[in-house]
């Protein structure tokens, strides 16, 4: 019995030395990702103090923390994230911050919150030029975000607009009367079959209950609710873009324009490519040498990796925050772009 015991506490303390050395290394490493510098060089001279940095955003808008967003990165776009992003270049002193941004928007919580947080690095750093660029898609709480730069610029092509608020979807299933799952999918039957009961205090507490009808007063107030919403976005827009309310609610709307089209209706400053973007600003400011340096994606944690159970974590995820933005009262986009 004490051979068997001894063996035994010698199994255990291998097991907790190997398991503490990876835990020790994940750390080590993890530590040293948050010291190293998150940007690279792309080009031009190393040693020149005219500095461009490149920061992307691509993906919904979403409150989020770090990890999980390291796990959806690139489909997500994190407010924290970006905020972290701008204190780490304190000790880089750019001379232009240009957010490479192509977002159909999230919701009006984060969005807002990222263009408060824009805003502020601008107020704590007036000297810093920014600046808004997007190749592709920069619509709803995208743009939202955008008008807290300095200028928007955008690549022929891309997508341009949404100033606009999308309620929740109320799913109402009339008269259900099964309800069933299978390798086809999820399946509904209804004609007076299922009568669905409730305990809840308090008058539309169940709002949303997809087995009844909303009220007309709930309808109300939920538009009510998104015209609120609506009007602050286009009191930002109006403000940052020097375009009259009753254009942006009349002319403009919450449609979407091509590059070209925006630069029309102000909505960008010029239908410009991301090259060309920076070479006007080198012209501008007269810099006789500069250097362009970008984020790269941060590499996941060893840990994280090590103790994963599950591969479909992202996609879980991902199915979890489309159904919350369907049913918020907060989501600034079109759901249909998100792949949702």
């Amino acid at each position: 019995m004490s051979i068997f015991l001894n063996v035994y506490l010698k199994t255990i303390a291998f097991f907790i030395s190997i398991l503490s050395i990876i835990i020790v290394t994940a750390l080590l490493l993890s530590f040293l990702e948050e010291k190293d510098n998150k940007f690279s060089m792309l080009y031009g001279d190393k040693s020149s103090s005219n500095i461009i940095a490149i920061i992307e955003l691509n993906g919904l808008i979403l409150e989020t923390n770090r990890d999980f967003s390291n796990l959806a990165n690139p489909f997500l776009i994190s407010p924290l994230d970006a905020k972290n992003t701008l204190e780490s270049l304190k000790n880089i002193s750019p001379k232009i911050i240009i957010f490479s941004i192509n977002s159909p928007g999230g919701s009006v919580s984060a969005s807002k919150k990222l263009y408060d947080i824009i805003k502020n690095y601008k107020k704590k750093n007036n000297n810093i030029e920014i600046l808004v660029h997007t190749n592709e898609l920069l619509a709803s709480g995208g743009y939202w975000v955008a008008t807290a730069a300095d200028e928007i610029y955008a690549s022929y092509g891309s997508i341009i607009g949404s100033i606009g608020v999308r309620g929740p979807d109320w799913f109402f299933y009339d008269q259900p009367k099964t309800i069933s799952t299978g390798i086809f999918g999820n399946k509904i039957e209804t004609e007076n079959g299922i009568k669905i009961y409730s305990n809840e205090a308090g008058k539309s507490k169940d709002i949303f209950n997809p087995f009844r009808k909303p009220t007309q007063l709930e309808l109300d107030h939920l538009q009510n609710m998104v015209d609120e919403i609506y009007m602050d976005f286009v009191r930002i827009v109006s403000k940052e873009r020097k375009i009259e309310s009753a254009s942006i609610v009349n002319d403009i709307g919450a449609l979407i324009y091509t590059s070209n089209q925006a630069s029309d209706l102000h909505l960008i400053n010029k239908e410009l490519n991301l090259d060309d973007l920076i070479n006007k600003k080198v012209k501008q400011n007269n810099f006789e040498n500069f250097k362009v340096i970008k984020i790269t994606n941060s590499e996941k944690s060893l840990l994280k990796e090590l103790l994963k159970s599950n591969s479909n974590t992202e996609d879980k995820y991902m199915i979890f925050e489309c159904l919350s933005l369907r049913t918020s009262i907060a989501a600034i986009l079109n759901y249909e772009t998100t792949g949702c």
